[in-house]
């Protein structure tokens, strides 16, 4: 079996994955601030014991 994908199929694959990317990060929205601003605080401490030392 051969496969020769085209641009076509190339552009509707990236296409999907983005669809999918937008969707999961739409459906989920609230646990993803919510590691968005964790995550945002925890490298603020980081950063800040650094410069303390």
């Amino acid at each position: 079996m051969k496969l020769k994908p085209t641009r076509r199929d190339l552009k509707f694959f990236i296409l999907g994955i983005f669809a999918a990317f937008v969707f999961a990060t739409i459906y989920d929205w609230e646990e993803n601030v919510a590691s968005f601003k964790k995550g945002y605080n925890e490298s603020r401490a980081d950063v800040n014991s650094f410069s303390k030392e």
